[in-house]
């Protein structure tokens, strides 16, 4: 895959970036995913075979860049609501990251039924290795484990109907979390 997430996309690059995500989470409603042609892409899109193969060689690559479009969301969130959202093990970080990510459950449960939840593991490992190891200095093996818990943990609670609130799934992590560090 080529690396994506290090190009300097301006506003208009990022427009049309967007567009062919949401072309491609629209098509999923419709079809499986094995069966969405280029073609297909380009036309909900509204753009041309030649803008679609400037950014991507794959749809795969073009989803991940569209997820990796919400994580920086979340990112930017988390930094405009630093007094609400909390550090990194809190619990009302925790519960700030499930709501957000709630938003995009479709997307995110269209992806694992897809089996391309590598997608979304590979936009968790990322953030935790380039946003949180060098603000906290954790271990990038223990990030990546909470990561992929974490991610695991919102994935099943999405799927069982979210009896849980947010509050009470991150009261549970947070608990592991805890007794985890003790032992």
């Amino acid at each position: 895959m080529a690396n994506l997430f290090s190009k300097n996309y301006n506003k208009r690059t990022r427009f049309t970036r967007v567009c062919i995500g949401e072309a491609i989470f629209s098509l999923m409603d419709k079809k499986d995913y094995k069966d969405i042609k280029i073609s297909d892409i380009v036309k909900r899109a509204g753009v041309s075979r030649m803008t679609f193969y400037h950014y991507y060689e794959t749809k795969e690559e073009a989803l991940a860049d569209f997820f990796h479009e919400i994580v920086a969301g979340y990112i930017r969130e988390c930094i405009s609501e630093k007094e609400k959202v909390g550090e990194f093990h809190q619990l009302s970080s925790i519960v700030h990251a499930l709501r957000y990510f709630d938003r995009y459950a479709s997307f995110i449960l269209k992806l694992v039924d897809a089996r391309l939840y590598y997608i979304v593991i590979e936009a968790m490992n990322a953030y935790m290795k380039n946003r949180i190891m060098p603000r906290y200095k954790i271990p990038v093996y223990e990030l990546y484990f909470y990561g992929g818990a974490l991610l695991n943990v919102f994935v099943m609670w999405e799927l069982n109907g979210k009896k849980e609130s947010p509050e009470e799934i991150a009261g549970m992590v947070a608990g592991s979390i805890r007794t985890t560090d003790r032992e």
